[in-house]
């Protein structure tokens, strides 16, 4: 059963992708950045500088910018670079506003944190197009997840209800997970509820932000009781008619599905506390399931969280909440929907419960090579392919095809290391182990990050050694 599926599965890696001929200034710069993605670091980077030295077109010298920044690891150079780009650029072009994030987020890797944050906050407040984005990409970079936590809610804390645009959009506090979770993965001494809680100003705006968010801080230090018993003091608050600030009524049982879930302790009033949620946004449940699968991105990849994650996925699937009859296209984009399926999928494989995974990964391969979960539906195929049914050239096709086709930044390391084993069992050291260096240019040498590309990273760190050792 599963290899005739396979089979056709593996049929989509057969379409060639068509080529667009770019036009605009976005057209163009996506053109350029798809193109860099499909090239070794070297190159990449080798025409990203070629790209500043020597274009005109300041879309294109944007990302080029963009580039330098995240995958140059020799600082040094590229702060030469940077400085003299910027010396000579239009101070009014976008290229040169790019080059000052790139500066501060080289800043921050070379210890200067104090001048780079200066630089972010600046850009921030001017409300520069991805500095808060390249902000917090520096920040998970250098190891400062609770600065992240902290920024996250400061920018909630300051939501006005007067401005409905901001605050409706994410204001949960259950983004702030993401970074507290991955603070505690790589320094499991820490504290959240003192290294962050503490430092939260009370917010004259939003007078339960501070208590939401000590809620958060809790369940990240796994004290699900008191947090628990912390969101029951805000409902009671609510409920006394003391209170006058903004509506949090959708907010509460969202949190309170965030917290039982990540506790796993009582799936039935988990998916309760969501089944709330979702029926109090009823007129928006597009944004609504978005703000769900901001949380479910907050779990790791294991056993543990694996189950968490087929509980709360399979109530959205039972409930119907997943198809395009309950959510309509222009309440929720395609990938957005593609997105929540594949973390179904995700978890059914994690659990090895591939005939329920594999129906699931064809419809959601109906987006290849377009989105990215489609590309890591690919890529948990692959991995499948090579360790369960031992089919190492299958899985081997699926690789190269998501280097060429489908190349996120975000797989693309992964599935170097996948071609890496490959290459280990078939004996083909030299082949190997540069594909293992090039997963260390992409993702570079620090012990930071997402905890997947911490993983990532070891895994490929222990393969090097044990080639080495052969």
């Amino acid at each position: 059963m599963m290899k005739r599926v396979y089979l056709l599965f593996s049929l989509v890696f057969l379409i060639p992708c068509s080529i667009v001929v770019a036009q605009t200034d976005a057209e163009r710069a996506k053109a350029f950045i798809l193109e860099s993605k499909r090239l070794p670091v070297a190159e990449r980077v080798d025409r990203a500088i070629n790209t500043i030295e020597n274009s005109t077109d300041d879309a294109v010298v944007a990302e080029a910018v963009t580039d330098l920044a995240q995958f140059w690891n020799d600082l040094d150079g590229k702060l030469v670079l940077i400085d003299d780009f910027l010396s000579k650029a239009d101070k009014k072009s976008k290229s040169y506003r790019r080059a000052e994030l790139a500066k501060a987020r080289t800043l921050a890797r070379l210890g200067q944190k104090a001048e780079a944050h200066a630089i972010f906050a600046k850009a921030i407040a001017e409300g520069r197009e991805k500095a808060l984005h390249f902000y917090h990409n520096s920040l998970w970079e250098t190891g400062d997840y609770a600065k992240v936590a902290i920024d996250t809610y400061k920018r909630l804390a300051e939501s006005a209800q007067d401005d409905p645009a901001k605050y409706e959009k994410e204001r949960d506090f259950v983004g702030m997970f993401d970074s507290l979770r991955a603070m505690r993965a790589v320094f499991p001494q820490s504290v959240a509820i003192k290294e962050v809680y503490s430092q939260l100003n009370d917010s004259e705006i939003r007078p339960l932000a501070k208590p939401m968010a000590e809620v958060v801080c809790l369940s990240v230090d796994s004290r699900y009781t008191e947090a628990l018993a912390a969101l029951d003091n805000v409902q009671e608050l609510i409920q006394s008619g003391k209170y006058t600030g903004p509506d949090e009524t959708k907010n509460l049982p969202f949190l309170r599905a965030a917290v039982l879930f990540f506790e796993g302790r009582d799936f039935h009033a988990a998916r309760n506390a969501l089944r709330e949620y979702l029926d109090l946004s009823a007129d928006q449940i597009g944004r609504s399931l978005s703000r769900t699968s901001f949380f479910m991105a907050a779990m790791e990849s294991s056993l543990e969280d694996s189950l968490k994650m087929i509980e709360l996925t399979s109530f959205l699937v039972q409930g119907g909440y997943l198809t395009e009859q309950y959510i309509t296209k222009s309440e929720f984009r395609r990938w957005e929907l593609q997105g929540l399926l594949a973390h179904h999928q995700t978890a059914l494989a994690f659990r090895g419960r591939w005939e329920e995974s594999a129906p699931l990964s064809l419809q959601i391969m109906d987006e290849y090579p377009r989105t990215l979960a489609a590309a890591n539906t690919a890529l948990g195929l692959a991995l499948y392919l090579s360790w369960h049914e031992k089919d190492t050239d299958g899985a081997e096709r699926i690789l190269n095809s998501l280097l060429a086709e489908s190349p996120f930044d975000g797989v693309t390391p992964h599935a170097l290391v996948a071609l890496a084993k490959i290459a280990k069992e078939r004996g083909e050291r030299e082949k190997a182990l540069p594909l293992l260096d090039e997963v260390f240019d992409r993702i570079g040498t620090l012990p930071y990050g997402p905890v997947l590309l911490i993983q990532t990273r070891e895994q490929a760190s222990w393969l090097k050694e044990e080639i080495q050792k052969e």
